[in-house]
């Protein structure tokens, strides 16, 4: 009698390795329409309820990957009070439209990206063996593109590359799934188009950080502190935390690890408007949450 018990990887969709551009677009346009439609009056009704859950059941093993693990976060936090703030429906429907829109900067980066890798691969040998050139172009290849391991596609290729430099080989099938991915992002864009450089990258320059008098908002998500608690660490130390992006306030700071990808994440929104606000003159100035611990320090403090 067959057994059937390898078929439940297949049902359950735990053999997928890649998402691709495709399904990703699918997947983002169908959230994006059930979002719009919920924000017009800010509840969730019965139905709508169940259209984000057979949304995040219609996605599979891909929940655990970028960019999806990030929107089922934010749904299930929408689900659980049943009240979609305009905070919520705006950064969910940002996030959607960035990776939606193939001109954003950021892709001409994945791309370029992609096209090294895929001529990596095409280099390496029939029998799938990897040699020492081979090896260390994948290791550059990797250590380039270490920073976006969160986001995606690097969240499926690093650790996929990761593997091949340890084992020194490459399976036939699995050479062939890395290429056909690899094109499917060099295809969504011509090759004439492309910046390699990551245009949406943070200033580099250190930012000096008054804490005493000076504003704070906060945005993305601690893995120390809740927002409450990272308002109260402020103003014991003589700061003001408030909840609004304005010309007057001195500093966004984002509450997630450094990543140069902003405009991927789910805080990009807030991330763009302070920019944007800047580059014209007055603004506040982008700093992530360990800028901030560092700049405490100075006035004793330490996390408990």
């Amino acid at each position: 009698m067959l057994d059937t018990s390898s078929f439940n990887t297949y049902d359950n969709d735990s053999y997928t390795i890649f998402c691709g551009p495709a399904q990703l677009h699918k997947d983002l346009n169908i959230l994006y329409g059930y979002i719009v439609g919920i924000q017009a009056d800010g509840h969730i009704n019965a139905t709508e309820i169940d259209l984000l859950r057979s949304w995040i059941n219609s996605i599979g093993t891909l929940r655990t990957k970028a960019p999806y693990y990030k929107l089922v976060e934010k749904i299930n936090e929408i689900i659980s009070d049943g009240i979609v703030t305009q905070e919520e429906a705006e950064d969910l429907i940002w996030l959607c439209r960035s990776y939606l829109d193939h001109n954003n900067p950021y892709y001409d980066v994945i791309t370029s990206s992609a096209q090294k890798l895929s001529g990596f691969l095409a280099g390496i040998s029939a029998d799938k063996t990897i040699n020492i050139e081979e090896l260390t172009a994948l290791g550059n290849w990797s250590s380039e593109n270490a920073s976006l391991v969160q986001t995606w596609p690097f969240d499926s290729l690093l650790p996929i590359i990761a593997q091949i430099e340890t084992e020194k080989q490459l399976s036939t099938e699995g050479h062939s799934q890395l290429l056909d991915f690899c094109q499917s992002i060099c295809n969504l864009k011509p090759a004439r188009e492309r910046n390699t450089s990551l245009a949406i990258k943070f200033a580099e320059e250190k930012v000096s950080i008054v804490i005493q008098e000076s504003s704070f908002c906060f945005t993305g998500k601690s893995c120390r502190y809740s927002r409450e608690e990272m308002a109260q660490i402020v103003e014991l130390y003589g700061g003001v935390a408030t909840n609004s992006i304005t010309a007057k306030l001195h500093y966004l700071v984002v509450c997630e690890k450094r990543n140069p990808a902003w405009a991927f994440e789910m805080y990009g929104r807030k991330v763009e408007k302070a920019m944007n606000m800047k580059k014209k003159g007055a603004g506040p100035e982008v700093i992530f949450e360990e800028d901030l611990f560092e700049a405490l320090k100075a006035f004793g403090f330490s996390h408990g």
